[in-house]
């Protein structure tokens, strides 16, 4: 073989590398996720920056949202096919039919919220005709709610002040405008800093643990079926990731989020993220849905806003619904 032959022959095989390469590239499709800026979007990022995602053939687009609420809302406007939310926010805004739910995505553990309240607050009886601050339409809403119930205070007894961000609330605990609000992450600590509020007491008072779902645009699982079962593929194994390496995870969502890692750290204690469709989520699920039946919203319910089939393609074993 000459070496002219030698270097043809060379070329060629690394032009076929190459466009082995490119090809395998150009097979990637893109989904587009919305998360918020801590840590319920924690499989999301993991399964980006591992690999999980490229391995199931998808090219993971994700959107940082300040809230939860917003990531879903995304999917509502078509600026996500997928998107990670808690319960309250999720089933408040599935009806239509335009949001499925493929599985539950973590449970969030007592302890993550904390009520941050001013000195002269001594116990729930004293927050009668104070103002409350709630995130609207999050999580934090209902737990304020459920908590106000469990201690016997009717909602007309204190005055509800609505804000959009944890942002808002800190500032505002600390401006005096309001003089409660149940906080999460570092708006705790930001809440409590001078000395004027501290932490009552925690989201256990409120007697409900939440979960985080995984949502999507139904018409992008009628469209992308394989797609939506190889995303949940990869949520799982990010999952696993998570369970056996929370450093390294906390390393990689800290990265992402711009949140300090210490904080995230933190943060994965109160969650425990396992892909899941069991009774627990449904009875979560009809908590929600009661509480805003109340409110005289359009009925829902876990048979008609969760589709589990995408989850028992994806993993049959976590799907585990009585009758």
């Amino acid at each position: 073989m000459t070496r002219f032959t030698k270097i043809v022959l060379s070329l060629a095989s690394s032009l076929m590398l190459f466009s082995a390469g490119m090809a395998g590239a150009q097979t990637l499709e893109p989904v587009r996720f919305g998360v918020d800026a801590y840590t319920t979007g924690s499989q999301i990022w993991v399964a980006k920056e591992k690999g999980f995602f490229e391995k199931e053939g998808i090219d993971a687009q994700i959107t940082t949202f300040a809230t939860g609420v917003e990531a879903i809302d995304a999917l509502l406007i078509g600026r996500a096919d997928m998107a990670v939310g808690l319960d309250f926010p999720i089933v408040s805004r599935i009806q239509g039919g335009k949001l499925t739910v493929l599985a539950g995505i973590f449970h969030s553990k007592p302890g993550f919220h904390k009520l941050v309240v001013s000195n002269d607050i001594k116990d729930a009886k004293d927050l009668v005709g104070k103002k409350i601050g709630i995130a609207t339409g999050t999580a934090q809403h209902l737990i304020t709610m459920k908590y106000l119930e469990e201690n016997g205070i009717a909602e007309d007894k204190v005055e509800i002040v609505g804000f959009t961000s944890l942002l808002e609330i800190v500032a505002s605990l600390r401006s005096g405008r309001i003089d409660a609000a149940f906080t999460w992450a570092d708006g705790t600590e930001k809440s409590t800093d001078g000395g004027d509020h501290y932490v009552l007491t925690d989201d256990a008072a409120a007697k409900r643990n939440s979960s985080a779902y995984i949502a999507a645009q139904t018409e992008f699982t009628e469209k992308h079926p394989e797609l939506t079962v190889a995303t949940l593929r990869a949520l799982n194994a990010a999952s696993q990731f998570i369970a056996t390496n929370k450093d390294e995870a906390a390393a990689l969502i800290a990265k992402n989020t711009r949140a300090p890692r210490d904080t995230v750290r933190d943060l994965l204690n109160y969650n425990e993220f396992a892909l899941a469709l069991t009774d627990y989520e449904r009875a979560g699920f009809k908590e929600v849905a009661d509480f805003l039946a109340k409110t005289k919203a359009q009925p829902v319910s876990f048979e008609t806003g969760v589709n589990p089939k995408f989850l028992k393609e994806a993993a049959p074993d976590l799907v585990k619904l009585g009758n």
